[in-house]
């Protein structure tokens, strides 16, 4: 199944199939999201692909092809189009609109602008045409770039000549099989010898791997961590000396080298290209084109011969723009808006993929709604002013109480005078770029149903998504994440007949349909922002046990547990299931707070085998088991009121926290969780402390109720300081 999988997920147009897969066990029936069915009034219609002249109509008539009445045809329509460039009485007539020819192009998809290739250096070598069309083409490196480094003065360490091109790989597996067939292609077709630094062989490979998975299973059988978890398998980077190739000199004025030079040699005759393969973490992480691109511009500095580099413009989201229609007021319901592409050159495009993630990071989610018009960029202060105030008024908004936050909210979507709040957040959304007010106004809704508004559905938020998808504005990661907590949020009732204890099938749908359309959008859903979230979505939101359905009804709710039919237990298994075999044949990385999630989910099912191989999994991983995995360890089972699995967990996990690297000690907060642990499975351990228990739990409350008291007295010491000092009035 791995390897359908894997086969399966390398395009972004199958990467939805693979996440709607486990829908088919659960029942529910995703349908194509129908973003054309949103009626003008609430949403630009969205671009046609091109006109339809009556020139074309003609070659659909249902006439023979030899019919005399063609040529009449054509020589009459040549005629009236002779006549109708003069003008006449009735050359105002109304035209409608789909008659109408559209002299703009369509903007490219995302996808296609991510494959485009860099435009060619002056005095290009014959080979680097050839050489960019198979690195995109054939290997598969999106987002390439190309830096003229032949100017250099003194020339870099490389080599002198030098032309760098740089692709981004989709993972790992992907960066290490095209820098292999690259190589040998290179070897085959033109008989160079390039030099892939960071390139493992295949035999080599396979013993690196061999040896991490017999270092795996010694740790995991001694229940530690990975010391090294970079083993230099996975660097992400891979950089190819293709070698020098023939032709590409820049031609240099007579007299340039400079009085006095000495050195041995002979100058080398061609232009030495390196080709830069990274995946897309590690090129956003180290920024190679940037630091290239500041010694090009130092360069141009100590020598004002030569050609300036081209400076890089701030990162855009390359997309659809909307310019006013000159049609007449009767058919502008039915005209659609105008959209030309902007036009970026190569180093945009660059940042598109690498620069705004960067900037994303430094500014928060309240300026990732980056403007598409070019026009925007020329702005008043006063516009300026109202998107800087925009975030601010969402920072209020969650700085207070659940309870205010709804009042503030009004009374919907419809309204907007009720509240200050209200009145200002719509007074400076009307001064702001469409796509900004259309990204503001969906973040308003999100915040509306993550506070259980009743004013604001999921519904409407989805058809909002629509008419911004329709509008063909920029969909940035961190709103699709925040769409997405939305579309998903749910709060379980038990006491409700029956029982709410799971997210409704049609709540999931729209989710579904939600990251449907980020994956055609280009967003990699094969990460464990998107899976954990469906992971959570589909399992019980409390803690429950399975029971024959015919017993459901006389069941009752022991251990803090609610009763389930069997049957749908097992159907959300299966989902489950699925989905962790997704997570495994892509290799996605998880984080700290993904396994805990996990860990919670298979507690409140009962699955302890499953709890205990997630648990296992983290330090293979290599994430450090800190005093937050074991906090979260130790509550869990107090919560849980076992006293059978909390004696098991003290026995065992107990010498293993000591074990861990580095070990973890017992503080005062750690104590008091375990100490709830110990009452629970001995709850005779004040009596009894001396007497028929094990030596371990025996030196494990002595520790826990001494760090308790150190905390307190230390507590205490600090509180006779202060009020010494008369900080703290004396009680």
């Amino acid at each position: 199944m791995s390897r359908i999988l894997l086969r399966g997920i390398q395009c972004h147009a199958c990467r939805q199939n693979v996440i709607r897969s486990f829908v088919s066990a659960s029942g529910v029936t995703i349908t194509p999201p129908a973003i054309g069915s949103v009626s003008p009034s609430k949403a630009h219609p969205p671009h046609l692909s091109g006109s339809f002249p009556t020139r074309h109509v003609k070659l659909f008539s249902s006439q023979a092809k030899d019919d005399p009445s063609l040529a009449a045809d054509a020589v009459s329509e040549n005629s009236a189009a002779q006549e109708g460039s003069y003008p006449q009485e009735n050359s105002e007539q109304h035209v409608p609109w789909y008659l109408q020819e559209e002299v703009q192009e369509m903007a490219l998809h995302p996808m296609r602008q991510q494959q485009e290739l860099p435009p060619l250096p002056e005095n290009p070598p014959p080979i680097l045409k050839v050489l960019l069309e198979y690195i995109s083409f054939d290997i598969g490196l999106d987002n390439l770039n190309l830096l003229d480094l032949r100017t250099l003065d003194p020339p870099p360490a490389l080599g002198a000549n030098l032309i760098m091109i740089f692709g981004t790989a989709r993972s790992v597996k992907h960066l290490n099989v095209s820098a292999d067939k690259f190589c040998r292609w290179l070897r085959t077709t033109y008989k160079l010898r390039p030099d892939a630094d960071g390139l493992l062989g295949r035999n080599e490979l396979k013993i690196k791997l061999r040896r991490k998975a017999r270092r795996a299973r010694l740790v995991k059988r001694a229940g530690s961590t990975l010391k090294q978890p970079d083993d230099g398998i996975t660097t992400g980077w891979i950089c190819v000396d293709v070698g020098i190739v023939e032709g590409g000199q820049l031609s240099k004025p007579e007299g340039v080298q400079k009085a006095g030079f000495v050195g041995f040699g002979t100058v080398i005759q061609g232009t030495r290209i390196v080709v830069q393969m990274m995946t897309e973490e590690k090129r956003e992480e180290i920024d190679l084109e940037s630091l290239w691109r500041q010694t090009l511009e130092k360069n141009s500095m100590d020598n004002p011969g030569l050609p300036k580099p081209q400076a890089e413009e701030p990162p855009q989201v390359v997309g659809f723009t909307h310019e006013s229609s000159t049609v007449t007021a009767a058919d502008f319901s039915h005209r659609v808006s105008q959209t030309p592409p902007i036009r970026a050159n190569y180093e945009q495009l660059r940042s598109i993929s690498t620069s705004l993630h960067r900037l994303r990071d430094k500014r928060g989610s309240a300026t990732d709604f980056v403007p598409t018009d070019t026009t925007v960029a020329t702005k008043s202060a006063k516009s300026i002013s109202s998107q800087e105030s925009l975030p601010s008024l969402f920072n209020y908004l969650s700085n207070l109480e659940p309870d205010k936050a709804i009042d503030e909210l009004g009374q919907g979507m419809d309204d907007r005078t009720s509240t200050s709040f209200l009145q200002r957040f719509y007074e400076e959304l009307a001064r702001t770029a469409p796509q900004i007010a259309s990204a503001q106004k969906l973040e308003l809704m999100c915040t509306g149903i993550l506070l259980q508004h009743s004013g604001y559905r999921k519904e409407d938020l989805f058809q909002a998504f629509k008419e911004h998808i329709v509008s063909n504005y920029p969909l940035p990661r961190a709103l699709v994440l925040r769409l997405l907590d939305a579309l998903l949020a749910f709060k379980p009732d038990p006491n409700s007949n029956p029982p709410r204890l799971r997210l409704p099938g049609a709540d999931m749908e729209l989710a579904l349909r939600l990251i449907e359309n980020a994956a055609l959008r280009g967003t990699n859903i094969l990460h464990a922002d998107f899976l954990i979230r469906v992971f959570l979505a589909v399992s019980y939101r409390t803690r429950v046990y399975a029971v024959k359905p015919e017993n459901l009804h006389s069941a009752a709710i022991t251990g803090n547990r609610i009763p389930v039919s069997i049957d749908e237990f097992e159907s959300v298994q299966r989902i489950q299931t699925r989905l962790a075999s997704i997570i495994r044949a892509a290799k996605v990385a998880l984080g700290e707070k993904e396994y805990l999630d996990i860990l919670r989910v298979h507690s409140d099912q009962g699955e302890y085998a499953k709890f205990w191989n997630a648990w296992g999994e983290v330090a293979l991983a290599g994430i450090h088991r800190g005093k937050s995995f074991y906090l979260f360890l130790f509550n869990l089972h107090a919560e849980l009121g076992d006293w059978q699995q909390s004696r098991t967990t003290l026995l065992n996990c107990i010498p293993m926290m000591w074990r861990e690297d580095p070990p973890v000690f017992f503080d005062a907060e750690l104590a008091e969780v375990v100490s709830k642990c110990i009452a629970l499975a001995y709850p005779d351990i004040d009596d009894t402390v001396q007497h028929n228990l094990p030596a371990l739990i025996v030196k494990t409350w002595h520790h826990c109720r001494t760090a308790i008291q150190n905390q307190k007295m230390n507590e205490r010491k600090e509180r006779l300081i202060q009020t010494e000092l008369g900080t703290l009035p004396e009680n």
